[in-house]
């Protein structure tokens, strides 16, 4: 038990020190109270996340506000059905990605590393965009769409000819859409009856990929959909040997030769493939239900979009028409 003298004299102690942390904690840099800010400069000067928001949308915010928009109408529906996705959802998606990834191809394995250093720059996106943009709301929209999906006898056996029936080998050369449709046609009288004239304009064609392989793809299969079925539908009508017409399609302007028919695979029986044929059916019901589903959300949604892009400098015409020339000193000045 301390002595009243020395009782004093801790108080004093104590109340020195109070004094002494007092000044210390006054003179550090006062960061202003709120949100937290994303960078702090001259020692309290906050940079909020107003401002840096600010700053990205006007510097390409416009063009991502309809990813945003649609990933917001995606997660409220979600929300109100009770439907979430978890990190080991989001990591098998991701597996299933680069695994298809690597099927389209030319059957070399992609590693998850390559897939997000080569393959997702393709689309625009880093790890985080393709996760957070692509494969939540696919995972979030696969669960409102799931109950819908209903499989049939005939979607199994459409899946069976798809993987293991007839299939056409061809070589293919694919304009773009915006070439002169005239000078195509001048090519396609050259190619058509020339089989050195067209392997020369395969290697040479617009598509690298296709240029490098010389136009040769992968056999086509029956059942195919969108711009496929029409070229599906061309492809099992030639003879071998044969070259099509120009056909017209989302892509551009596709010429095909038929290299070869494939026979369907007699040794694989309907039987023991049916589990996987199953599998495939669902995934296909699936890519088409998917749209489907989203049209739906987004009709209901009905987004309003009110932000454009900053004001300032919207036109570089009008802005370069206002701008007076520039006064050139000349050596010397002027006299």
């Amino acid at each position: 038990m301390l002595l009243p003298r020395h009782r004093w004299i801790a108080l004093a102690v104590l109340g020195t020190v109070i004094a002494l942390t007092g000044d210390a904690v006054s003179q550090q840099p006062k960061v202003p109270v709120g949100p937290r800010p994303v960078a702090v400069i001259h020692g309290s000067m906050a940079i909020t996340h107003e401002e840096f928001g600010k700053f990205l949308m006007d510097r390409g915010g416009a063009e991502k506000l309809e990813i945003f928009v649609n990933k917001k109408i995606i997660e409220t529906e979600a929300l109100k059905r009770g439907l979430t996705v978890t990190d080991l959802e989001l990591k098998a998606a991701f597996k299933q990605s680069v695994a298809t990834s690597s099927a389209a191809g030319d059957g070399k394995i992609i590693s998850e590393a390559d897939f997000i250093r080569v393959v997702l720059p393709k689309f625009g996106k880093n790890l985080y965009e393709w996760m957070e943009d692509i494969e939540r709301p696919r995972l979030l929209l696969t669960k409102m769409c799931v109950d819908r999906i209903k499989i049939k006898d005939e979607d199994l056996t459409i899946q069976f000819e798809r993987l293991h029936g007839e299939k056409r080998q061809v070589q293919i050369i694919i304009w773009p859409k915006g070439d002169d449709v005239k000078s195509i046609e001048k090519i396609y009288g050259r190619i058509r009856g020339s089989e050195v004239e067209f392997d020369s304009e395969a290697r040479q064609q617009a598509n690298p990929s296709l240029a490098a392989a010389k136009g040769n793809i992968k056999p086509i299969t029956k059942h195919g959909t969108g711009d496929d079925k029409r070229v599906e539908d061309v492809a099992f009508k030639l003879k071998k040997g044969e070259v099509s017409e120009i056909i017209t399609t989302q892509q551009g302007y596709i010429v095909m030769k038929l290299i070869d028919i494939i026979p369907a695979n007699a040794a694989v029986k309907f039987a023991t493939e049916r589990p996987m044929l199953e599998k495939a059916a669902f995934e296909a019901k699936l890519e088409e239900e998917i749209p489907k589903c989203f049209a739906e959300l987004r009709k209901a949604a009905a987004p309003d979009f009110k932000y454009a892009g900053p004001e300032e400098w919207k036109s570089t015409k009008n802005f370069l028409d206002n701008v007076a020339s520039p006064v050139v000193p000349t050596p010397g000045g002027t006299k």
